[in-house]
């Protein structure tokens, strides 16, 4: 293995090499850096981790991309690149996790070998309409100095009981939809685990200043 054992997890070591074939050395060598200096039963390392699938599910779409690629002095998750390494689009990532207090009931229930349930919480849709509220937001003045398309990328975890249709509640409802409000968005490419896969759907936006087509599909 070219950089040694990345991650203590077997598993996740194999799967950031088989990432890593989608990734430019000097961007592999960042993810192993951040990897290293992490705490490995952190939530962080988890989302260094997610952050790169979704890089590596863009380069194998045929996208080039940069993690943390500096921009007007901000270093993005992802940019995209021309054939000139000029930056021609954004793509932010939103990890959304159950909250604090029921991933403290889940682990009590690990501890005690209950069976374990997934979030009931009945806030969920409302905290990610928040979530995904908040990051489209951060990015706002450079998108609109730059006039590039901006794409935010959703992590979903398996524990949080929330569906594509309450998802897309939060992107298409009437009056408030985050789509209708942010038109510099241009879409939210959102996935999941499945199995050992990571299942990616794209929902474009409408009413989007600069349309990007991004396919739906696995890696």
């Amino acid at each position: 293995m070219k950089y040694g054992q990345i991650a203590e997890s077997k598993k996740i070591n194999y799967a950031i090499y088989r990432y890593f074939e989608h990734l430019c050395e000097e961007d592999q060598q960042r993810f192993v850096n951040n990897f290293r200096e992490q705490p490995h039963d952190s939530d962080q390392i988890m989302h260094t981790f997610r952050e790169l699938i979704l890089g590596a599910y863009l380069s194998s779409r045929g996208f080039p991309v940069r993690h943390e690629y500096l921009v007007e002095g901000k270093t993005p998750d992802w940019c995209i690149l021309d054939n000139r390494s000029a930056m021609v689009g954004i793509v932010e990532l939103v990890n959304f996790h159950i909250d604090a207090v029921t991933e403290s009931e889940i682990a009590k229930q690990i501890q005690a070998k209950s069976i374990i349930w997934r979030d009931g919480n009945k806030n969920n849709v409302e905290r990610l309409y928040y979530c995904i509220w908040d990051k489209m937001q951060k990015y706002q003045a450079l998108i609109e100095k730059l006039r590039v398309p901006y794409i935010v990328g959703i992590f979903l975890d398996f524990k949080v009981v929330v569906d594509l249709e309450e998802l897309r509640g939060c992107l298409y409802r009437n009056g408030t939809g985050l789509f209708q409000m942010y038109g510099y968005v241009s879409g939210v490419l959102y996935f999941e685990e499945n199995a050992g896969q990571y299942l990616f759907r794209y929902e474009q936006n409408p009413d989007a200043q600069r349309k990007v087509e991004l396919p739906s599909g696995v890696l």
